[in-house]
């Protein structure tokens, strides 16, 4: 219906005035029935500045026009057990400054220093700060070249996406032991003496299979005021230097390996602000 720009009659919503205007909320007792009316559709994209950016609800598409003042190399992560692409930039208008993720297809597809029209870019938010995103639908997103701006801009400082703490670990959500792909490291399906990795379609010794750790951790820092925040720590490089430091061996249990982790007195984390994940860790000794 969206697509056919089909009018239509919407019951059971919520009225959402968090972000400076009234949002249509649909949930799951909202039903959607297509009606015919007499005035005939009109686009509501326009171009926004980024300062009225705060005034959108997150996971809305929107236009931007922005000149791009810093733009990183292309990184390839694995998402849902799935390779992307993915680079970050930060993009300004005479208004103001925000973070853009590309994805896939989109990454490397701009330069640096360069003005363009972003159509049908997603707005974010994570701690409380809104980004732009590019859709998983990638062909909804068209990003083109623009002008550049003739007014002033403000200066773009890169915005750090990690941050140190120390703190203890008060409390550990979830730990997650499993054998992995003896080719990619990922999950395998146990059958008897064999496994079978759903990604390289590979029928594998159970014998030949590696050993993968997670963990959903909760902190307690040494900040004033001190904060709980959430971290997760995963990946063969953090989850061997974790185990170095709380005396951990590969043959421990889940349990075992909870008890030397709460045991541990103090830690230095550096992380990322958007996922949470631990990128570096270390034992402070008081």
């Amino acid at each position: 219906m969206e697509k056919q720009k089909s009018p239509v009659k919407i019951k059971n919503f919520t009225i959402n005035n968090k972000y400076g205007t009234e949002d249509v909320v649909i949930n799951k007792n909202t039903t959607i029935t297509p009606i015919t009316a007499d005035f005939e559709y009109h686009s509501q994209e326009k171009v926004l500045s980024i300062s009225s950016l705060t005034n959108v609800a997150p996971e809305q598409l929107v236009a931007i026009k922005g000149y791009l003042a810093h733009l990183s190399a292309t990184k390839k992560i694995i998402v849902q057990g799935s390779e992307l692409k993915k680079q970050e930039g930060y993009i300004a208008d005479p208004s103001g400054s925000i973070k853009i993720i590309f994805w896939g297809n989109h990454t490397d597809e701009v330069q640096q220093g360069s003005t363009y029209f972003f159509n049908k870019v997603r707005v974010k938010i994570s701690q409380d700060q809104k980004y732009l995103n590019t859709p998983k639908q990638e062909s909804e997103c068209i990003i083109e070249s623009a002008e550049p701006f003739k007014e002033t801009l403000p200066v773009v400082d890169e915005v750090s996406t990690s941050k140190e703490v120390i703190g203890s670990i008060i409390g550990i959500n979830n730990v997650n032991k499993y054998s992995s792909c003896c080719t990619c490291a990922k999950k395998v399906t146990i059958k008897g003496k064999l496994a079978y990795c759903d990604r390289c379609k590979m029928t594998q010794k159970l014998s030949a299979c590696g050993v993968q750790w997670s963990f959903k951790i909760v902190v307690h820092t040494e900040d004033n005021p001190p904060q709980k925040i959430n971290l997760n720590i995963y990946g063969q490089q953090m989850v061997q230097k974790l185990f170095t430091i709380c005396e951990i061996t590969e043959t421990a249990s889940e349990d075992e390996a909870e008890v030397a982790i709460l045991n541990t007195e103090l830690f230095k984390f550096s992380f990322d602000t958007q996922s949470h994940k631990v990128i570096d860790i270390d034992p402070i000794h008081i």
